[in-house]
């Protein structure tokens, strides 16, 4: 079996379910709960990096990101992930700084949403993942296009998960308040179903609660993880 290394603190609610969840696909994959995936975290400060990422020049946040995913490199990992989609910003600039394979949770997204036949969804995130290109292009080139709230209600999003979700604060008006904007969009820009693209959004919405298609694409990149945990001769990809 393949050993992950999980850069964590991306932030600290994601990384729990992460450790959970590979756990749980793993023995599900085994059969047995008396088996246990090895595994390395290492965690770093998600404001920092938040803090680095709004300043003009990328190198600095790159470097940090880098220099996390080289440790786990240092502790036997045979490939690593982001347990955040927002670093995922620097994807590319962070695999060529590093010796280790890592495995996309965008590239995991687009995958599965190819599957399951979308033409066209909405994305919630970050500010930095709903106004930035990295999560939409990939999609747009796998001819899925990709619509996002208005400003205001995107500037909304982004407090609520940052102040609240990444805390592990999860509020019922904050719940309504997000289903109201989904609801909006279906309406307004006619969404066949809603990207949750932050990995704490799962901890507030589901599908049953905005009532269409959800894609929790950190579920989505755990089960992949666990693909490639399990079957140590499957080619990594980003």
């Amino acid at each position: 079996m393949k050993k992950v290394g999980i850069l964590g603190g991306l932030g600290p609610e994601a990384t729990v379910a992460y450790y959970r969840g590979i756990i749980a696909g793993v023995q599900d994959r085994m059969g047995t709960k008396t088996f246990l995936p090895e595994m390395t975290i290492n965690s770093i400060n998600m404001y920092h990096m938040f803090q680095l990422m709004e300043q003009p020049d990328s190198r600095p946040v790159v470097d940090y990101l880098a220099q996390g995913i080289e440790e786990l490199a240092h502790a036997d990992a045979d490939f690593a992930v982001m347990c955040g989609n927002t670093p995922h910003r620097f994807f590319q600039q962070v695999q060529q700084q590093v010796s280790i394979p890592m495995l996309s949770m965008v590239t995991t997204s687009v995958e599965q949403a190819k599957k399951q036949g979308f033409h066209r969804l909405g994305l919630l995130g970050t500010k930095f993942t709903m106004q930035g290109d990295f999560f939409k292009a990939p999609f747009q080139q796998a001819g899925i296009e990709i619509v996002v709230p208005s400003a205001e209600q995107q500037t909304f999003v982004h407090q609520k998960i940052v102040s609240e979700l990444e805390n592990g604060i999860v509020k019922e008006t904050t719940r309504q308040a997000l289903v109201q904007i989904v609801t909006e969009m279906a309406t307004a820009q006619h969404i066949e179903g809603i990207v949750l693209g932050c990995t704490e959004l799962p901890l507030i919405l589901n599908e049953a609660s905005v009532s269409m298609p959800a894609l929790d694409i950190a579920q989505i990149h755990i089960d992949a993880i666990v693909d490639q945990i399990c079957n140590p001769d499957k080619a990594d990809h980003n």
